[in-house]
């Protein structure tokens, strides 16, 4: 069983429209303003999963900034993993400081199927400096509906790229530490959080942490996983790719020239994925 836990899929209007949304939007903005940006479609995202044997998709939103924006990808999502017959399965994407829209966006896109929510981006979403007092609500009703959370985070070092942001290490600990009634799934391999789980009290810490893989190939060697799961847990990471910056076919070659992709045995390819996302 593979499971993807990251992907993107986005509604063809905002190709059509892409002036508008780039407008509207900032995240949009700033991960889309580049011609080279990568966008794809339900059908696309469903033809790499035939050709690579996935058998099921974590489709998530952007750290959307407009509202209406978030509401017609929500849309998109929540239709097109229906229309899949559950291959795909639908993320909310929302931002935490849009208070009763935010918590009222959740509850709608729960009761239509949504699995989780995110990603959430803190830095253009404009959140990564708010108290986290003032985001109680909107945690509180996340842990209240059962939705993990997913957030990108980044690593402090190492190269630049659109949409990499601060939301380091340090900062998803803190946020974890503050919500540890909450599930959360720090992507891009936590910024290197999961490293830190060496540490006793990190690692308790993290007890209600997972990490993802999207977009590794990237950013680290395809010993991340091996080196990951012995810091962390095998049991707290799960295989993504970040479709469609990065195809299916390269994470899963690299996922497999580790150690833990040639078991047979670990849970990263699927089985974690069944567990955090609340899957048949």
């Amino acid at each position: 069983m593979i499971i993807d836990s990251h992907t993107h899929i986005l509604p063809d209007q905002f190709r059509a429209e892409k002036e508008r949304f780039l407008e509207r939007d900032a995240t949009f903005r700033t991960l889309f303003s580049s011609p080279n940006a990568k966008t794809a479609s339900a059908e696309e995202l469903l033809k790499e999963m035939d050709a690579n044997s996935v058998d099921r998709s974590v489709v998530a939103g952007y750290g959307w900034t407009d509202f209406e924006t978030a509401r017609i990808a929500n849309d998109y999502l929540l239709s097109s993993a229906k229309a899949s017959g559950g291959r795909l399965v639908p993320l909310c994407g929302v931002n935490p400081i849009w208070g009763r829209d935010a918590i009222n966006e959740i509850e709608r896109c729960a009761e239509a199927g949504a699995k989780g929510i995110g990603e959430l981006h803190p830095d253009s979403q404009n959140f990564l400096n708010a108290d986290f007092g003032s985001l109680g609500a909107f945690f509180s009703v996340a842990r209240d509906v059962g939705l993990p959370i997913l957030m990108h985070t980044s690593e402090p070092v190492g190269h630049s790229y659109p949409g990499k942001g601060t939301v380091t290490p340090e900062y998803s600990l803190a946020l974890a530490r503050s919500f540890p009634e909450n599930t959360f799934l720090f992507a891009h391999f936590g910024g290197g959080l999961p490293l830190y789980s060496l540490m006793p009290e990190v690692r308790r810490e993290l007890k209600n942490v997972y990490f993802d893989s999207a977009a590794y190939p990237l950013l680290y060697s395809h010993e991340i996983f091996d080196v990951c799961a012995t810091a962390a847990g095998e049991d707290r990471i799960l295989f993504a790719s970040d479709f469609p910056v990065v195809s299916q076919q390269r994470a899963l070659e690299g996922f497999r020239s580790s150690e833990q992709g040639r078991s047979g045995e670990s849970g990263i390819s699927g089985r974690n994925a069944v567990a955090v996302w609340s899957l048949d």
